[in-house]
């Protein structure tokens, strides 16, 4: 192979394909960006993990064709170092590239494409077009599962519709339901790894149209010079309109979820991972409030009453209610249920959050005088 390609377009290629291989796989391949001319004058440059698949095109002056497997970090940062516009690369399967411009050279070893367990991405029939993934990632991908036992819930249901795009996660307490952007008249349900759609995120824009199309057991996004796939699972997932159907709402408040977002991570600078915030919920305030080991924060957030009578206190994990109010913004609808259940509303993201349990260490407060009392009755 021998090639002349823009450096700062490879770069941006070989920096896309490192974030797919695994910088610790067994195979020592998987680590590595497969290098390959066309008849196109084009190179592709793919990579995999096993679990999805990318393939990117860029032009090129091609002088001698072939292909080449090069490790996919050695080369984005060889090619952050390098200096000049263009960037010559020249080598033999299995033996020595040269990556050259300007006046600095490197010489590396590269790999036999022959043990490359590329993954075929084929081509769908049918497709639908979907745009601004990144968006619909950031409001689902946090509500999915970390549970390994439990594998089609650690996925984004994705389900398109003549309406549009539907997608849903759950990790078992908590629920995000997104509307999505599409195009088209297929009819069909996936469960896509949360992992595999935060990587498709990273890679693609907030303007860019995908088409979308299922072929067997994976999912492929394509646009022009563009291909990623992604493996499917199978199992059962959440019905969001059944479990919010069978909410029995108390009472309901209208709110902003920027303000209420800043409220709930400013007291829980006080709290751990696993500690909890509580809403304490009386008419048109509400006093969100977190207590620790020996330090606790609390403010105060004035809101509109909806319906219903707003009193009681709730307690919430206070990271996966960051999370979710994060993913929210602008007005926000909130309507509190049975047990605690709270369900928040914007117009194209419902998240329902389940209430725990009060702190161990409040509990423990509360007891002690009413021990002494009971004692001194006695």
């Amino acid at each position: 192979m021998r090639i002349t390609i823009n450096r700062q377009e490879a770069l941006a290629l070989a920096k896309a394909a490192e974030s797919i291989a695994p910088s610790k796989a067994v195979m020592d391949e998987l680590r590595c960006v497969l290098l390959e001319t066309g008849e196109d004058s084009k190179l592709t440059m793919a990579a995999t993990n096993m679990e999805v698949a990318l393939e990117r095109r860029m032009q090129a002056d091609i002088q001698e064709g072939g292909a080449l497997l090069i490790n996919a970090r050695l080369f984005a940062g060889m090619l952050g170092l390098l200096g000049g516009e263009a960037v010559t690369i020249q080598g033999e399967d299995g033996r020595q590239a040269e990556i050259t411009s300007g006046e600095c050279c490197y010489r590396i070893p590269v790999m036999s494409i022959a043990k490359y367990p590329r993954m075929e991405i084929p081509f769908p029939e049918d497709s639908v077009v979907v745009t601004n993934i990144p968006r619909m990632a950031a409001r689902t991908v946090f509500a999915a599962s970390e549970n390994e036992s439990t594998p089609a819930m650690q996925c984004v249901k994705l389900v398109f519709t003549s309406d549009g795009l539907k997608a849903v996660s759950c990790d078992g307490s908590r629920l995000a339901a997104a509307r999505g952007e599409s195009k088209g008249d297929a009819s069909v349900s996936m469960l896509i790894p949360a992992v595999s759609l935060s990587k498709l995120a990273r890679l693609v824009g907030s303007k860019d149209e995908l088409d979308v199309g299922t072929t067997g057991k994976s999912v492929v996004f394509m646009k022009e010079d563009f291909m990623f796939s992604a493996r499917l699972l199978e199992g059962q997932h959440v019905d969001p309109d059944f479990m919010l159907s069978h909410v029995q709402s108390a009472f309901t408040i209208l709110t902003d979820a920027a303000g209420l977002y800043d409220a709930v991570s400013g007291v829980s600078v006080v709290a751990g991972e696993r500690d909890a915030v509580s809403l304490r919920f009386s008419g048109g305030n509400i006093k969100i409030r977190c207590e620790s080991e020996g330090c606790s924060s609390e403010r105060d957030m004035e809101v509109v009453a909806l319906s219903g009578n707003p009193e009681g206190e709730y307690w919430y994990n206070s990271r996966q209610l960051s999370q979710c109010l994060a993913a929210l913004g602008g007005t926000l609808m909130l309507e509190v249920g049975q047990n605690g259940i709270l369900v928040m509303r914007t117009d194209d993201l419902i998240c329902l959050q389940l209430s725990r349990r009060k702190p161990t260490i409040l509990r423990a407060k509360e007891e002690k005088p009413r021990k002494r009392a009971a004692k001194a009755a006695a």
